[in-house]
């Protein structure tokens, strides 16, 4: 990203004028924005979001690029109508079974923007662009329910495990504000234009249960995240 910043950089002091920012930013995923307190807090700590960004303006027109670390957790859920195979024998027949893939994250957005309104205590912008989403790390984790009682399945073997994507893309969205020229606050949408995993129902795990929502992994959610410009 640093890379990408100076060569920006040096392209716009070329042709006359540019300013250059760099700094750190936290926030949150959610699927639905809230203004409730309590809706936030928990957002801000289930999903946490971390990471850099940098932005070079010319004029009114700035590219931001971004790389931010975050959590994820899909959740697919089935009724199992007869007994599995092997470890999948360990659940009775009736039981609602749920598997849990979580994956940590790192997403990389490059986005464009306009400064729709630029004054000294506040600058109003607009951005959209294309991410790249990294998964580093993923775990598959298994659990059923039986006439109210809970169970999770903790031999799940290895190579029964469901390997997301290494990359997938996705458009972004949104709207931000600086104050005082410091501190900014971006609020985008994330629209998934590819899935996390491959189709679920294909695989080992996917052969012993037929899991309905299995192909619905994209990633579409808000991302609300506050920096620091320090240069």
């Amino acid at each position: 990203m640093m890379a990408a910043l100076l060569m920006m950089g040096s392209a716009a002091f070329a042709g006359g004028g540019f300013d250059i920012a760099i700094g750190p930013k936290i926030g949150y995923q959610t699927a639905k924005l809230s203004y409730d307190r309590a809706t936030i807090k928990s957002d801000f700590s289930n999903h946490f979001t971390a990471g850099l960004f940098g932005r070079v303006t010319f004029g009114r027109v700035y590219v931001q690029p971004e790389a931010l670390w975050f959590k994820t957790s899909n959740v697919f859920s089935t009724s199992l109508t007869e007994t599995g195979n092997g470890i999948w024998a360990d659940i009775p027949t009736g039981a609602n079974v749920n598997l849990t893939l979580n994956a940590t994250n790192i997403q990389v957005p490059v986005l464009v923007g306009l400064r729709l309104l630029d004054l000294d205590l506040i600058c109003l912008r607009a951005q959209v662009g294309p991410t790249a989403n990294f998964v580093i790390q993923s775990k598959t984790l298994v659990d059923y329910t039986i006439d109210g009682n809970a169970s999770k399945l903790d031999n799940v073997p290895s190579n029964e495990s469901f390997d997301p994507k290494t990359i997938t893309w996705g458009l972004q969205a949104g709207v931000g504000v600086d104050l005082l020229k410091r501190i900014t606050l971006d609020i985008n949408y994330n629209f998934g234009l590819s899935k996390v995993f491959n189709t679920l129902n294909d695989t080992a795990i996917g052969e012993a249960f037929d899991f309905g929502n299995a192909d619905d992994t994209k990633q579409n959610l808000f991302m609300v995240t506050v920096g620091l410009k320090l240069l």
